[in-house]
């Protein structure tokens, strides 16, 4: 990569990091966090309040948690991208070693890896490709089948698990049992 071409890349990443620790302040001095619950609820004590009261200033505080961790990961990738224009290696695909498209620099400054090794490279749970994490543990429900999951049975089917723990009990009021044995369809 030519030196011009470096020089800008250098100058943007050094404004990117100002940019990105100034939020993170902004948020650290506007979330609260150095204040007790009493004083950011408004309450003296959250013992009367409904849970979704709570709840929502406890999601609240989470967001704000997540985009201070989020800034400081910024941070922190774009110092690692100034140490790499330090000593020359900036530019260059860690896992292939060709140079990373312009575009892309434009685009992810702080990028190690070219737009190809990065599709090909596993996710941090070990993954590839773009399916979500989710679906390593959540079955087919009711008798979907996935042939690639040894736990799927073509024999059993929702409403005969639904039937077997039925067996031990329900929720079900008696009115809600009437209604069920009336010989109408199943509903579920």
């Amino acid at each position: 990569m030519e030196p011009e071409k470096i020089d800008s890349c250098k100058s943007r990443l050094i404004e990117l990091k100002a940019q990105a620790e100034s939020r993170v302040r902004d948020v650290e001095e506007t979330a609260g966090f150095d204040t007790p619950e009493s004083e950011w609820s408004g309450e003296l004590s959250s013992y009367d309040n409904h849970t979704a009261d709570s709840a929502s200033a406890l999601e609240m505080r989470s967001i704000n948690l997540g985009l201070i961790h989020h800034g400081r990961d910024i941070v922190a990738q774009i110092e690692s991208a100034l140490e790499r224009i330090a000593d020359g290696s900036y530019g260059k695909c860690d896992q292939c070693g060709r140079d990373i498209p312009p575009e892309r620099l434009d685009a992810i400054p702080w990028t190690t890896s070219c737009a190809q090794c990065k599709a090909d490279s596993l996710s941090p749970s070990g993954r590839s490709g773009p399916r979500p994490i989710e679906e390593e543990v959540v079955r087919p429900p009711f008798g979907g089948r996935d042939p690639a999951r040894a736990y799927d049975d073509p024999g059993i089917h929702g409403e005969d698990i639904w039937d077997a723990l039925a067996e031990y009990g329900t929720a079900n009021s008696p009115q809600d049992e009437e209604a069920g044995n009336s010989g109408d369809v199943d509903s579920f």
